[in-house]
């Protein structure tokens, strides 16, 4: 009896299953294979599948690959990758519609001595002599731990558009089958959400990078350098307090780290447990030997004996700070060698030559290489990573803007506010997640979020002169803040009144178009700019920053002369041939009338 239809049955009935843990195997059209037929008889049950097992050929490290899923009521996890979270994939969802329609098509051979040949060869074949030929293996079982379904699929059968080679592991008859056995992956990150903090580039505000070495004997870190980064706003400039000598943060360098941030992808996980981490560059320092120069910044985690220790990682950490106020550190560790890419279930199916998690310091491999090392350098191109998250409510820009009123549209009634979560639950959540894994991240992701800090600036250019003046415009402009009628704001705005406006007059708003007299001169009084024989009209937010900040302190009636540096003018880059790079502009403005 052929039991071949019943398992692609059986296959067929998993269309029910979440598509996120189980591809698709697609529909073929009648026309197709002309004496196919369809086996899905019906009477399997989707909610009885419990697993899902691929196992494939690494043809490069002749070794197979492998992939696990179980479920456990309505949810599944990866069991090959120590139970992380399977996550929804809506590209795989989308696949599985076709998954009822498999048929099955004509008997191809009998013969075993023809798998090799068709790709049929079982990838856990432990015959090492067989150097190619070898499928992709598919099994499920169900809730009771019964094999529903063991199969391999192998090569494209040609002249049959989209049918492949497919036998059971346990018989020797070889059919062609419409499916797509690259849908069925042993990759995780096709299993999971990939990015395992997924930050918008633009809500990113602070950034510090830590660089240290650690003494393990005495249970402490040796700081060697912090650079703190800051914004305002999205679009604003990085900053730091602490520059070095006649040099300025290169913008470049720091969007680099910030795009380092925003494509990082996982490649694997590990259990978050002493014993994997401490041999994998993280360290759990003695209780309360605590930094205090890392005391605000450095995470700490429950252990057996109930202390607290605080979590070090031997490559140094960088923090982030969003505009909700989550504050994330990402701490660094050891190279990921080659081996170690795989997982538990992985050296499972290689058999304990594989195995590397009891090798020893100075343990060689069979090249002859010491601590996984080629020619006395780290094998691999992956990173471990250790992952915190908490909340910062003083860093929280939301929670500081006053609760917005929204009305209903038909009745003009307060809506109700939508629930969302609190920057703290959040940060709590996300954290449950974090503490029960470290990662494995490329190699690629960790040179861009730890670039060299001198690679962090850049020399500053010549300070600009002030026109003809022979000073530099910072010496300008703070002789100019000396004389008794100049007032100089907190952004650097200067401005003299020439005459004020009659008491109780209107005071100009971000929104209001406003009409004004003005004459515009650089500082040797040369003009670039004047309204003609009567007012110019224009929006207060439709000029520069420094037109923008004078116009909303001003009263209708007002009359200000305003001395406005490079940075609140046009800056750098200037308005030629008008206006020329890094210029001092003075105004001379009459605010004549305020327009709603």
């Amino acid at each position: 009896m052929n039991k071949l239809p019943i398992v692609l049955g059986t296959l067929a009935g998993l269309t029910l299953i979440p598509a996120w843990v189980m591809p698709a195997i697609h529909h073929t059209p009648a026309h197709v294979l002309q004496d196919s037929k369809p086996v899905f008889g019906g009477k399997v049950i989707p909610e009885q599948i419990s697993s899902l097992r691929v196992v494939d050929w690494d043809e490069a490290m002749s070794t197979p690959k492998m992939l696990e899923v179980k479920r456990s009521g309505t949810t599944w996890s990866i069991l090959s990758h120590f139970d992380f979270p399977a996550d929804a994939n809506p590209k795989v969802m989308e696949a599985c519609t076709g998954f009822l329609g498999v048929r099955l098509g004509r008997l191809v051979t009998k013969d075993p001595k023809r798998f090799e040949e068709l790709g049929l060869v079982d990838p856990l074949d432990k015959d090492l002599t067989i150097k190619k030929g070898r499928g992709k293996r598919i099994t499920m079982t169900d809730t009771t731990g019964k094999v529903v379904a063991d199969l391999v699929v192998g090569n494209r059968s040609p002249g049959s558009e989209g049918a492949y080679f497919m036998r059971e592991i346990s018989s020797t008859e070889v059919y062609t089958a419409k499916v797509t056995p690259s849908d069925l992956s042993t990759k995780f990150v096709d299993y999971v959400e990939a990015d395992p903090i997924k930050i918008k580039p633009e809500d990113i505000r602070e950034l510090t990078i830590a660089d240290y070495s650690v003494n393990e004997e005495q249970g402490r870190i040796d700081m060697r350098a912090e650079t703190k980064l800051a914004r305002q706003g999205a679009g604003g400039d990085w900053s730091t307090p602490t520059p070095p000598a006649d040099k300025r943060v290169a913008q470049s360098a720091v969007s680099s780290i910030v795009s380092g941030l925003t494509s990082m992808k996982l490649a694997g996980v590990r259990p978050f447990e002493p014993q994997w981490l401490e041999r994998r560059g993280f360290f759990l320092l003695p209780p309360n030997a605590i930094d205090p120069r890392l005391d605000k910044d450095s995470p700490h985690v429950a252990v057996s004996d109930g202390s607290k220790r605080t979590v070090i990682g031997n490559e140094g950490r960088l923090d982030i700070t969003t505009k909700d106020g989550l504050h994330y550190n990402l701490m660094f560790g050891e190279v990921a060698l080659d081996d170690e890419a795989d997982t538990a279930a992985d050296k499972a199916v290689k058999g304990d030559a594989a195995k590397t998690d009891d090798k020893k310091e100075g343990d060689k491999d069979k090249d002859g290489n010491k601590d996984g090392k080629k020619d006395g350098k780290p094998a691999g191109h992956n990173r471990y990573m250790v992952l915190f998250v908490s909340y910062e409510p003083s860093a929280d820009e939301d929670a500081k803007k006053p609760p917005e009123e929204k009305k209903d549209d038909a009745t003009g009634e307060k809506k109700p506010e939508p629930k969302k979560l609190s920057g703290k639950d959040r940060a709590q959540k996300a954290q449950e997640r974090y503490i029960k894994y470290f990662y494995v991240i490329s190699d690629d992701s960790f040179k861009s979020l730890r670039p060299a800090l001198d690679k962090l600036f850049e020399a500053k250019p010549p300070e600009p002169m002030a026109g003809s003046s022979g000073k530099t415009n910072s010496a300008w402009l703070a002789d100019n803040a000396k004389r008794p009628e100049v007032k100089t704001t907190a952004s650097g705005l200067q401005y003299e009144v020439i005459s004020s406006a009659p008491e109780g007059a209107k005071k100009a708003e971000l929104s209001d178009h406003v009409l004004v007299n003005y004459k515009g001169m650089f500082v040797d009084g040369n003009i670039f700019d004047q309204s003609g024989d009567g007012p110019t009209s224009f929006g207060v937010t439709e000029v520069i920053k420094g037109w923008t900040e004078a116009l909303a302190m001003m009263r209708e009636g007002d009359h200000w002369k305003l001395s406005i540096k490079p940075e609140l003018g046009y800056g750098e880059a200037g308005q030629l041939p008008k206006i020329p790079q890094n210029a001092i502009l003075i105004f001379d403005v009459e605010l004549v009338k305020i327009a709603k």
